[in-house]
């Protein structure tokens, strides 16, 4: 409990300022979050297998994870806090709302709170999501990686499938949304998708498709000489896909293959290396700057950034699919 008193709480592992979790496993299945903190948490090493009604992982101010392993297994919202920052470990999220949400203020997703009640609203744009190393990988119904402010990715492998409705977007923020490394493959609808708003020392791209590509279909990018860039298989339908990766350059052809087959790929289509055969090649192009909106995308404004206060937030809530373990 978070403070003296007796009351009783439908949440898992709950503290009042800070969760340090550094050693050992800890399987929590609960009605409300399953870890909630009114202040920090932070993850240095361990496991957490958690199911929620509610928030996965939820801290007031700063979520922190360093290393370890979180396997959010079902949740409404994922990850959520006023700034979240990633250095390591693995993280998979299955979650009914924004599978990271860096929104700000207390913990608003209750059902009350998804009725239009005490909202989770935003506070001045000032959130971020950091992420420089890590392996992550995102089942979102509505934001895949959502901050009200803004994401900076530095390093890590980052795979999303997004939403399939238009109201949501697999990658949403309020002001930018930068890259200088890592990989990044961020797939979801076309409605409200946007790209990253810079990219330094690689290249990063959105493309759209001209009709809905269904789950389970392959996405490889593959370099002029036939050599696998990045692969990923998305869980859910998509139409638009924001790929970002090192040696991704000005000037040089690439090629987007669909439904094609890759070796040596793991449980969610991951590979960085490697060929492709088989297939549809969707489309052959040169990238003429650091940030390309190509085929039938604009690149897209998004959406208004994360929930709005005491509204209905980003996606309804709507059973998430089981997710696929790293």
């Amino acid at each position: 409990e978070s403070n003296n008193t007796s009351e009783e709480s439908a949440k898992g592992l709950k503290a009042g300022s800070l969760i340090l979790f550094e050693n050992g496993e800890c399987n929590i299945d609960s009605s409300d979050d399953s870890v909630h903190s009114d202040g920090d948490f932070q993850m240095n090493g361990g496991k957490l297998v958690l199911k929620s009604g509610d928030d996965g992982l939820h801290a007031d101010t700063n979520v922190i994870i360093n290393d370890g392993e979180i396997k959010i297994k079902k949740s409404y919202e994922g990850i959520e806090g006023i700034d979240i920052s990633v250095s390591g470990g693995k993280i998979s999220v299955v979650a009914s709302d924004d599978g990271f949400n860096a929104a700000g203020g207390n913990d608003g997703s209750s059902m009350g709170d998804r009725m239009g009640m005490n909202g989770f609203g935003g506070e001045g744009g000032n959130q971020t999501i950091n992420i420089s190393d890590g392996y992550i990988v995102v089942d979102a119904s509505g934001d895949g990686i959502d901050s009200n402010g803004t994401i900076n990715i530095s390093g890590g492998t980052i795979l999303v499938s997004g939403p399939t409705n238009g109201g949501n977007g697999a990658f949403d923020y309020g002001s930018s949304a930068n890259i200088t490394g890592g990989i990044a493959v961020i797939a979801g609808s076309s409605g409200m998708a946007q790209n990253f708003s810079s990219a330094s020392n690689q290249c990063a791209f959105i493309y759209g498709y001209s009709s809905t590509q269904t789950g389970g279909t392959n996405i490889a990018l593959t370099d002029a000489d036939g050599n696998v860039i990045v692969s990923f298989t998305p869980a859910k339908d998509y139409q638009t896909v924001v790929i970002s990766a090192p040696n991704i350059e000005e000037g040089t052809e690439y090629s987007l293959y669909a439904d094609g087959q890759v070796n040596d790929v793991d449980d969610n289509g991951f590979i960085s290396s490697g060929t492709v055969s088989g297939g549809n090649l969707i489309e052959s192009f040169t990238l003429s700057s650091s940030v390309s909106n190509l085929g039938n995308s604009s690149g897209g404004m998004g959406g208004m950034p994360g929930d709005m206060p005491g509204g209905m937030p980003g996606g309804m809530p709507g059973g998430g699919r089981p997710g696929r373990d790293f």
